[in-house]
């Protein structure tokens, strides 16, 4: 009999705070989940935001190539094969408890039975927690893939720090929200994995990409609600926009290209206004008594990650369950389109999929491998508009540039002396940087790293999910 498989992602959770001299947070759980099972300390996603990393993750391929932007919103291309068909097709039971976000994308397809719960529930909310607990507790047949995904973290990382918190009787104290926020998860986690024979299942704990957040301050933290919280009324003011939508989506066919040319106008309307509702506070952000790297992170907090520097591409990858190791650390840079080609490697199933990833097993004997070479994908959402960059990570160097211009936005950071990327060494390396060039150009021959665009969500389903991702602040 296949093991089952527990794949759990909780969003925004960055390896380096699970483990090392970085963590302060409380997590009995987390620890012993990390004692018994592997822990990765070089794993990198392949982008910054979740519908893209998910598909990098189901289908071993990287953003450009499994990623369509759909009416201007990413969404997993359904013309693709995917890691959970060959589960399906191997007898195993399909199931996901995922947050509205997902609803109308392809990513909530992948599943035979589907539960969707508010974007903003925690552990602690909706029963989210005893929802987990009880389809775990099913008694349903074996073998089983179950999918969830956390938003805990997510953002700042404040979303029940209040009532249900406070409740729990913990004071955690000289830790920033992000560290509270995963103290509060751990003792979920615990009546989670009391529910999971380990004899039986292969756990996956991971995430689908890193945070900036988590490495606020308090200070930093009230900054960026007083300041960059205030301009989303400001955006979102769509004074007439709304009727203006409803009349336009009316027009007779002929007037397609006239929808389209309203749409960019108000796109780009509203670009300009957050834009110039944006340059003071940067400008404020900038005369704060900060370290460059906390400022950087504090100018992400209203532009979301838009650019590939390591704080949001370092998610947490933990693997337990049958045969596996206990207290196993891999320091080898691994991607986390690994993780399916490793999980079906140990359940002995193949796949016809033509992916990019590579199981991992072999480094669980082995103490290295030889140097991998991982892509990284801004991904920036083309309503944001922001610079939209590519790039590579080694062991040694991270690059990149834009993703349209090899000679635009063009950085080059030394990850061995400066961890940091703070000291931009482009103009001193150019051999690095051709070599580097050259790695993209076996990825993508043609030079391309553009994605593929389509229109298969309606009008109504494009509206609700650029709503939500407007409220996670991607947009």
């Amino acid at each position: 009999m296949k093991p089952n498989i527990f794949f759990l992602v909780i969003d925004s959770l960055r390896q380096d705070k699970c483990l090392g001299k970085s963590k302060t947070s409380v997590t009995p759980t987390l620890d012993k989940l990390i004692r018994n099972g592997i822990f990765f300390n070089q794993n990198i996603s392949t982008a910054p935001i979740t519908v893209p990393s998910l598909s990098s993750i189901f289908t071993g391929l990287y953003p450009f190539e499994c990623t369509t932007i759909d009416n201007n919103i990413f969404n997993l291309n359904q013309n693709l094969p995917t890691f959970s068909d060959d589960l399906i097709n191997s007898g195993y039971q399909t199931y996901a408890i995922i947050p509205e976000a997902e609803k109308h994308t392809n990513i909530s397809k992948l599943f035979a039975n589907v539960e969707f719960f508010n974007s903003f529930a925690t552990l602690y909310d909706e029963n989210l927690g005893n929802k987990i607990i009880k389809t775990l507790n099913q008694d349903v047949k074996s073998p089983w893939f179950l999918f969830v995904h956390l938003m805990d973290l997510h953002g700042p990382a404040i979303f029940h720090l209040g009532n249900n918190f406070e409740k729990s009787g913990e004071n955690y104290t000289e830790v920033n929200q992000y560290d509270k926020m995963l103290s509060a998860i751990d003792p979920w986690l615990g009546k989670i994995f009391q529910c999971i024979n380990l004899k039986n299942t292969i756990c996956v704990i991971t995430s689908d990409h890193g945070s900036t957040s988590a490495d606020f301050t308090n200070e930093m933290l009230n900054f960026s609600l007083k300041h960059f919280g205030e301009l989303t009324p400001i955006i979102n003011k769509r004074i007439g926009f709304d009727t203006a939508h409803k009349i336009v989506t009316n027009f007779p066919k002929k007037f397609t290209p006239l929808r389209k040319k309203l749409a960019k106008m108000e796109i780009k309307r509203r670009n300009d206004k957050r834009k110039k509702n944006l340059e003071p506070i940067l400008g404020m952000v900038e005369n704060l008594d900060l370290s460059l790297y906390h400022k950087r992170l504090l100018k992400k907090s209203s532009l979301s990650p838009i650019d590939c520097f390591d704080e949001n591409f370092r998610p947490a990858l933990i693997l337990l369950g049958p045969n596996l190791p206990s207290g196993k650390i891999i320091s080898t840079q691994t991607s986390s389109i690994d993780i399916f080609p490793t999980i079906l490697d140990l359940i002995k199933t193949s796949t016809k999929i033509n992916h990019r990833g590579q199981s991992l097993i072999h480094l669980f004997s082995n103490a290295e491998n030889d140097e991998r070479v991982v892509m990284l994908d801004g991904a920036d959402y083309p309503l944001a508009q922001h610079d939209n960059t590519i790039g590579l990570r080694t062991k040694k160097y991270k690059y990149f540039r834009n993703r349209f211009s090899k000679s635009k936005n063009v950085h080059l950071y030394d990850l061995e002396n400066d961890p940091l990327e703070l000291s931009n060494i482009r103009e001193q390396n150019p051999d690095v940087i051709e070599n580097l060039e050259q790695e993209l150009s076996q990825i993508s021959p043609t030079g391309s790293f553009v994605f593929k665009k389509t229109h298969e969500l309606s009008d109504e389903e494009n509206k609700h999910i650029e709503k939500e991702l407007r409220k996670l602040g991607y947009i």
